[in-house]
């Protein structure tokens, strides 16, 4: 068994050491030391330090993780986001409008009423004017879908909304105890 001098790094007081110990509490000022046995020589460091690195890497991860979450969500919106999107005719992408489909809804269903009346004045035969009813049935079905996907748009856009402002608060208060 081989006995080392030691210094604290709390107090400065010699302590004497076993070779196998590996953690030490100082008799004189009562600071908690590591005991570093290295090939040509042998120190003490102040746990305290560790710890406080430890908690700062600790910290920081959690930062990390957080920022992470956060470019997280902002793809999956985008993918999500992008899934729910409506195309015109010319390609433009836009967040569907309840508000256009059901104008869209209208003028389809305007159109339909306009052809029964046209079918029924000229004495078209029946099958005529009921192309009409079923046109303005579809427009119907069409403008409900419409408003229903721009409700749903707007209930994970809001979800999404609340979702990014708590992880931005968690990272705000994160980066404030840093």
């Amino acid at each position: 068994m081989k006995v080392a001098k030691v210094c604290c790094q709390g107090c400065g007081a010699d302590l004497e050491v076993d070779e196998s110990i590996r953690f030490v509490t100082c008799n004189f000022c009562g600071s908690r030391l590591e005991i570093v046995h290295d090939p040509t020589t042998t120190h003490s460091r102040l746990l305290e330090e560790i710890g406080e690195k430890t908690d700062r890497m600790s910290q920081d991860l959690g930062v990390i993780r957080l920022q992470n979450d956060l470019e997280q969500l902002d793809r999956e919106w985008a993918l999500e986001r992008e899934g729910m999107m409506t195309t015109s005719k010319d390609g433009t992408r836009s967040k569907p409008s309840a508000a256009g489909s059901v104008i869209g809804g209208v003028v389809a269903a305007g159109f339909g009423i306009f052809w029964i009346g046209m079918a029924s004045s000229m004495g078209a035969p029946g099958a005529f004017p009921a192309f009409g009813v079923i046109f303005i049935i579809a427009a119907i079905a069409i403008a409900i879908g419409g408003v229903t996907k721009a409700e749903r748009y707007q209930r994970a856009e809001s979800t999404m909304r609340q979702r990014r402002q708590k992880l931005m608060a968690d990272l705000d208060r994160a980066k404030r105890e840093d």
